[in-house]
């Protein structure tokens, strides 16, 4: 067949398997949704796109959550994705199917995308498919559907286009591949999750120095720097705020060591790149990690052609393939290697994040990359190695026998208890001496190795027919989809959407209205399509000051403080943080709990203060019996004007509200403080409006976590909004990228003559 012809009918064909994949909710859901109940789109990301878009499409773009955490960056945080193309659908889909179809989209287009790439690579129609297939149902990408991993797998979505960007570069010299490699670079960051992009832009930069190696040219080399510089330049109006959004946030310091060796890949886990399900299926996974992010699985059809391309291709072809495909997962394997420590404590953003083991994401594509390369190859050969084929049927025995010892073996309660020995499992602990649990999983590992000796045996069988008749190599990619397939199905439970919210904890907020914040421990997020404000919530934006008051009121180090914190008990000062409902859960029923001391008012004029500059010097302050935060609030700088002591200082009341500004009039009979009970950073200020006594306003951290403003007697209209200036020089930053880039993309397409 001719390119195009060939190449309409594999996407096509990755289409097809896309719609038989998720078909059964893409056209009749109703508000059932992709995903596990207790994974992170019910407790995470379904909440965030009910809040988010929702402002979004009453022409409101949230900067500012004031939902959870007692108010944290929204926009900023990257993983609210508004500006993402693909989340759009949000804008006109009821929530649910929007959620599944961008699922869809994002899997289809990762295997166009490296469809795309191979064929760059001058690989054949047949195998780019099969390389565009094995990549859409791997085990590092597809089991975040069962995880609701929204905007980790639309930013694994773009990696391909960006490899394939730079080898267009290399194989042409046109700054054609460079502007899609910006594109491509530019919907990552927006897709809303910046590991990946870190992680992709190290292995991308090492891919391109090794390419460079032999090949050195400073224009190639200034172009290849340009797609990531110009992609960020587009991307500025999400880059910027995210930079100041992680300056306010934990991230703005070094997460824990042990905090970020979490989820490293266990070595053990190599044992899913024959057999899937060994440590169980994501629903009952019980080795170290979750299963979505430490599985390494691309087909044992994959790894079979892997190891021939790793065993016969010549040099050139495979070596800087094998070098990535080595680095990546030595990256992954984090603490597992002398390397983590190192980077952790020199190189620039490994102190950031956890789970280095989506390095192993990267690997696979490389490792697919050279299984797509060695398929084709066999297609252009006479004959397959014998040699190669008699392995494979050794290997199949190999892994019988292996299956037989699996599901016989009376040791394997031992081997199930030292993962468990590890504290890095989350399976539930009284399923590690379940009998019944302990002999299901028996029985799956050894299903799962077997299952690898039989497609090992295939292989070589067809292998040997192929020797014959080359068209027996069209059965192994069949095969190899077959396998795929089956092992990917696993992986995309469904729920009802409709209980993310509970209708009870929906009735008691309707039955109580007021201005006051609740507490749900097992899901915080649900506040956002609630619409009543938590005091704690789901996600690393946390800002870090808050992050710190509420680990020390629960008995933790606040040097320490991330986003996980385990409520033991209630604190009287989460007052301040106007707290009036617990939600808790017995047997299946609600239980509601009333904060045993009252919430303070929302704004509210205080007279006395004083001045600590220090933490601990504000925490035991706030600690000590005489302090009263309805009565004194503790500033760390000297107010301007500085309060007068007062009994009634005055009164204020919000008159309106939205998610980034409270407007705010008071009536002040002496200079007092007025007192805001919600989260401050420093990108909130206050605004003088019309009819305000005071020309200017100034925005002071009060009791170290809330926000504070002087002013003088007299009438006061003021608005507090949240207003980061990044925001504003990414927005320009931006459109004049992108004006330039357009200009770029038009000159490109121009005919010679009219350049």
């Amino acid at each position: 067949m001719d390119g195009r012809r060939s190449t309409l009918l594999s996407l096509a064909g990755l289409l097809a398997l896309t719609l038989a994949m998720f078909g059964d909710l893409l056209f009749a859901g109703g508000t059932r949704v992709f995903g596990d109940q207790g994974a992170d789109l019910f407790r995470q990301y379904y909440s965030w796109r009910d809040f988010g878009f929702g402002e979004l499409a009453k022409g409101h773009l949230a900067l500012w959550n004031p939902y959870i955490f007692g108010g944290a960056p929204f926009f900023g945080g990257m993983q609210s994705a508004l500006l993402y193309p693909v989340n759009w659908l949000f804008l006109i889909l009821p929530l649910p199917v929007a959620i599944n179809w961008t699922i869809a989209i994002n899997i289809f287009a990762l295997g166009a995308f490296m469809f795309s790439w191979m064929r760059v690579r001058g690989l054949s129609a047949i195998s780019s498919f099969f390389a565009g297939t094995m990549v859409m149902f791997c085990g590092p990408y597809f089991p975040h559907v069962f995880a609701g991993h929204l905007p980790q797998m639309a930013a694994m979505t773009w990696s391909p286009l960006i490899f394939c960007a730079i080898d267009g570069l290399f194989k042409t010299r046109k700054i054609g591949w460079c502007l899609l490699g910006m594109f491509a670079v530019t919907m990552q960051i927006l897709a809303g999750f910046p590991q990946y992009v870190f992680y992709t832009g190290i292995i991308a930069g090492f891919y391109a120095g090794l390419r460079l190696i032999g090949q050195w040219n400073w224009k190639l080399a200034v172009a290849l720097l340009a797609i990531y510089v110009i992609g960020a330049g587009l991307a500025a109006v999400q880059l910027l705020p995210a930079i100041q959004a992680t300056g306010e946030t934990v991230r703005s310091v070094s997460v824990p060591f042990t905090f970020a060796a979490q989820c490293s890949l266990p070595p053990e886990n190599f044992i899913t790149l024959i057999a899937p399900h060994f440590f169980g299926d994501p629903g009952s996974y019980w080795g170290r990690c979750y299963l979505w992010e430490t599985s390494t699985f691309f087909g044992v059809t994959g790894l079979v052609l892997a190891l021939y391309a790793t065993m016969y291709l010549d040099r050139k072809t495979k070596w800087i393939p094998l070098l990535i495909i080595v680095v990546a997962f030595l990256l992954a394997l984090g603490v597992h290697t002398p390397l983590f420590a190192f980077l952790y404590e020199h190189a620039p953003g490994f102190d950031r994040f956890r789970v280095t083991a989506r390095f192993a994401f990267l690997a696979t594509l490389f490792l697919v990359l050279l299984a797509a390369t060695a398929l084709d190859r066999l297609f252009e050969r006479p004959k397959a190695q014998p040699g190669f084929i008699f392995g494979l049927a050794a290997g199949a025995v190999i892994l019988i026998g292996a299956g037989i010892w699996a599901g016989h073996t009376s040791s394997w309660p031992l081997f199930i208890d030292s993962a468990r020995s590890t504290h890095e499992t989350f399976l539930m602990p009284q399923l590690y001496s379940n009998a019944e649990f302990l002999a299901q999983a028996q029985h799956r590992a050894a299903v799962s190795i077997f299952l690898a000796a039989t497609v090992c045996a295939l292989v070589a069988i067809l292998l040997a027919l192929r020797q014959r008749d080359a068209h027996f190599l069209y059965a192994i990619v069949v095969l190899g989809i077959f396998e795929m397939c089956l092992v990917a199905r696993a992986a995309r439970p469904t729920f009802d959407s409709a209980g993310i919210v509970d209708p009870r904890e929906k009735a008691v907020l309707s039955d109580h209205p007021g201005d006051y914040r609740i507490i749900n421990p097992l899901n915080p997020n649900s506040a956002m399509s609630l619409r009543v404000p938590d005091i704690w919530g789901y996600d690393p934006n946390v800002v870090r000051r808050y992050a710190e008051f509420v680990t020390w009121t629960q008995g933790g180090n606040p040097d320490d403080a991330t986003l996980y914190v385990k409520f033991t008990h209630f604190d009287p000062l989460y007052a301040m943080l106007r707290l009036r409902y617990v939600f808790g859960h017995r047997d299946n029923e609600l239980v509601t709990a009333e904060a045993p001391v009252p919430p303070m008012p929302h704004v509210q004029l205080i007279s006395n203060y004083r001045v600590l500059p220090d933490r601990q010097q504000i925490f035991d302050a706030m600690r000590a019996d005489d302090f009263d935060p309805t009565r004194e609030v503790i500033l760390e700088s000297q107010p301007e004007p500085k309060p007068a002591p007062d009994q009634n200082p005055g009164t204020a009341k919000i008159i309106a509200e939205s998610t980034d500004a409270l407007t705010i009039e008071a009536d002040v009979d002496q200079p007092s403080i007025l007192l805001i009970t919600d989260v401050d950073t420093p990108a909130w200020r206050a605004v003088s409006l019309p009819g305000s006594v005071q020309s200017k306003y100034t925005v002071l951290p009060a009791n170290y976590i809330l926000r504070a403003v002087p002013v003088i007697a007299g009438h006061h209209r003021l608005r507090l909004e949240y207003a980061p200036r990044e925001f504003e020089i990414g927005k320009w930053v931006s459109i004049i990228s992108v004006v330039l880039f357009l200009a770029a993309v038009v000159w490109f397409n121009l005919p010679k003559q009219a350049r």
